[in-house]
């Protein structure tokens, strides 16, 4: 039994080894990601076949199991990805140094350069975790105008950043360490 089950899982790998991997390659960049992810479909494959009921429904299956994997991926990389816009008001849980950490020293600083119906909103929405809705209704603003003044005032952050610092990115444009322009001064 165990025998034929093995073959079973070899045979599989043999039949959408390459058209799996071709699926996931176009949904991920990263070669080594999209290896990553094929290697943990076959493990799961080889872990749930038995659970499979219907075995002309397999390569179906396998595809899901692919699809659910890469949505993981994804949201392990939203979750540590950081964005110039949003890395100015939040911080991830890593032990080490974070971009926000060497962003945080400018932020009041460029809160106070930005009109106050720029930065009341900016600092109500993300340093006070208020929602934009409630934002809104306690200064008798509309929602639609709370929204675009937190877009011009990020966008307006995001100029004050950019001329202070040169940002690297890694190949996926996600943004990995910033240096200031001004080499006089260590931070902003």
């Amino acid at each position: 039994m165990q025998l034929s089950r093995e073959k079973e899982i070899e045979k599989l790998y043999e039949t959408f080894r390459q058209p799996l991997l071709r699926y996931i390659s176009h949904k991920v960049a990263d070669a080594h990601s999209a290896e990553e992810i094929l290697n943990d479909v076959f493990f799961k494959a080889a872990n749930s076949l038995e659970t499979l009921k219907e075995k002309t429904k397999v390569q179906s299956w396998l595809y899901k199991i692919a699809s659910n994997r890469i949505i993981d991926y994804y949201r392990r990389r939203k979750e540590n990805y950081v964005d110039i816009d949003d890395a100015l008001f939040y911080s991830n849980e890593d032990e080490n140094e974070t971009i926000y950490d060497e962003l945080n020293c400018c932020v009041e600083k460029f809160l106070h350069q930005l009109p106050k119906h720029y930065s009341d909103p900016l600092k109500a929405v993300y340093l006070e975790e208020q929602t934009q809705q409630e934002y809104a209704e306690q200064n008798k603003v509309k929602l639609s105008t709370v929204k675009s003044r937190i877009k011009r005032g990020k966008a307006s952050m995001k100029t004050f950043f950019e001329q202070c610092c040169t940002f690297e990115k890694d190949r996926l444009n996600n943004m990995t360490h910033c240096t200031p322009k001004n080499s006089a001064t260590k931070k902003c």
